[in-house]
């Protein structure tokens, strides 16, 4: 039994379910409403129409409370079943046909073909019952009854349509009035014209007919913009809209707050004084990172809540729905605008945190590096015989010393300002001589091609050079018969720098991320030469991987 219901409550028999409920309301309206016949067809019809109404949903399961009003509004409707009962009825069915929305071409010819049969059975077969008035006599009538059962026998007989499950059975309610209105203007407007002229009923019909549509045809002229003019559909949407509020100016000013503003508290009080300002709003109280109020509290209360953002409205006057909806896209408007300056402020803040990190993982290679300096010196001064340590440790610190001095300076500088600090710039050979001078001592051989001279940032070329060969030497720890060469090729603009190596290549996995984020190695390749890859692009160099295989590792940096 309920596999059957269901298949009855199925959407491939909307169709016979609107046909025969259009057939039994037909039988009633032509027939006498008051006998025991019409009473059975109004219980079927309304049956049938408890099947296919689309206000509620055909999978919801109708409570108690429901069926019960449900059924004391059939008893009511069957007990005092009229004819103007059933004229109003009749005006019911057709608003909720005409303002059907639908999607197929199958599905609007069917509703078409239902609401031209409702407004013909109310026209020539209710109205006329009701107020006794003769139309074209019974050689035309009948026919044209019996004729308008084969509309509900073609709606039948339309083979029925599987819809997808989020189309569902809407109503648009200004289509489904606006539909009753004009049908009941008709009527109206008929008998009137009838009694007025003393015309016959159908002549009066088709003379009320013919004014009806020559008002809609001036109303849709006028609606539409025409010779510069905007037309009252522009009119309407802009009373929509507004609500009666100049919100096109609030608007502007919300954007002007949203450009000005940099913090978002800033913001959320411009804008809620800008709120203030609309002719409705008496008061306003926020409550985000910050509360706030403005303006006075009246008993007419919205509370709307944007995201975090709660906000309550105090009104001069009750707010209807309109109203309603207008005060929800005016706080949702305010709390999008708010929820990006939180993100601006969120991204400044991360860009600042990315700079204390970047700047404190250079300036931590640096002191890495200067360290490793002060470190060869130690091991230097201790290497050396007392006939030759004088000496030696002499001209050794005469060399290092002036730049270790320069490199803790520069971090030092870093450190106070880390975005005020500018770099350093040499010429080329000067540079060359000091980098050969603090590494003379380490066994690297170094080999130079310069036919110009240019400035170059030292800084830039310290920590590159400083932190590929400090992992070279990690390298030649586990590796001792390494050998290291760097090499300086300067031919008019083009400047590159490579150092290589003959040992081992770089692991696949180190290689694919290497100036693209930090990686973890063994050896602690991979955060220094990520820092100075950024710098490098900061400056306008590129530094790359420009070999890597058994016997050939080369490491290359050279300016765009």
């Amino acid at each position: 039994m309920r596999a059957r219901v269901r298949g009855l409550l199925s959407t491939r028999h909307e169709y016979r379910v609107l046909g025969l409920m259009l057939a039994s309301v037909h039988a009633t309206v032509w027939w006498d409403p008051g006998g025991a016949v019409s009473s059975s067809l109004v219980l079927a019809h309304l049956g049938l129409f408890l099947i296919w109404q689309p206000i509620w949903s055909r999978e919801l399961r109708l409570s108690w409370g429901g069926a019960l009003v449900f059924v004391l509004a059939m008893v009511i409707f069957v007990a005092w079943l009229n004819r103007w009962l059933v004229s109003f009825w009749l005006l019911l069915l057709i608003g909720l046909v005409g303002g059907r929305i639908t999607v197929g071409r199958v599905e609007r010819y069917a509703y078409l073909m239902a609401l031209l049969f409702l407004v013909s059975d109310l026209l020539l077969g209710s109205i006329p019952r009701v107020f006794a008035v003769e139309t074209l006599g019974p050689e035309v009538t009948t026919p044209f009854g019996y004729g308008l059962l084969l509309v509900a026998l073609a709606l039948i007989l339309l083979p029925g349509e599987k819809r997808s499950p989020g189309h569902g059975y809407t109503v648009d309610f200004l289509y489904g009035l606006t539909m009753s209105m004009l049908t009941a203007i008709l009527g109206m407007g008929t008998l009137i014209s009838m009694y007025a002229t003393g015309l016959p009923y159908a002549v009066a019909l088709c003379q009320t007919v013919l004014v009806i549509a020559l008002f809609l045809l001036a109303i849709s002229w006028l609606w539409a913009p025409f010779a510069g003019v905007s037309g009252f559909g522009r009119i309407w949407e802009r009373y929509l809209l507004n609500i009666g509020t100049p919100v096109e100016g609030w608007l502007a000013q919300l954007e002007d707050a949203a450009q000005n503003a940099r913090l978002p508290q800033d913001f959320l009080r411009t804008a809620m004084t800008q709120l203030l300002e609309l002719p409705w709003v008496a008061g306003v109280s926020w409550w985000a990172a910050e509360t706030g109020t403005l303006g006075v509290a009246t008993s007419h209360t919205l509370n709307i809540t944007s995201g975090r953002l709660h906000t309550t409205i105090h009104a001069h006057r009750p707010i209807g729905p309109a109203l309603l909806l207008h005060g929800r896209l005016l706080i949702n408007l305010i709390g999008h605008f708010h929820r990006a300056k939180e993100r601006e402020q969120e991204l400044a803040q991360r860009a600042h945190m990315q700079a204390v990190y970047e700047t404190g993982a250079r300036i931590t290679h640096d002191i890495k590096n200067l360290l490793q300096s002060l470190h060869t010196m130690t091991l230097a001064v201790q290497n050396e015989d007392d006939s030759a340590r004088d000496d030696g440790l002499e001209r050794l610190l005469r060399r290092q010393l002036p730049h270790l001095t320069q490199r803790l300076q520069l971090a030092l500088d870093k450190l106070q300002a880390p975005r005020e600090s500018k770099a350093t710039r040499c010429r080329l050979t000067e540079w060359w001589e000091a980098l050969k001078a603090r590494n003379d001592t380490q066994a690297i051989r170094f080999e130079s091609r310069i036919t110009s001279d240019p400035l170059i940032p030292a800084e830039l070329f310290d920590s590159v050079a400083d932190n590929l060969l400090e992992n070279a030497r990690l390298k030649r720890q586990s590796e001792p018969f390494l050998n290291i060469e760097v090499k300086l090729i300067s031919e008019g603009n083009r400047i590159t720098l490579r150092v290589s190596d003959d040992g081992a290549p770089v692991d696949p996995d180190v290689r694919d991320n290497l100036f693209r984020a930090p990686v973890k190695s063994r050896s602690g390749l991979g955060i220094g030469l990520y820092q100075a890859a950024r710098q490098a692009q900061q400056m306008g160099y590129v530094l790359s991987l420009r070999e890597s295989e058994r016997g050939q590792v080369c490491f290359e940096l050279h300016n765009n």
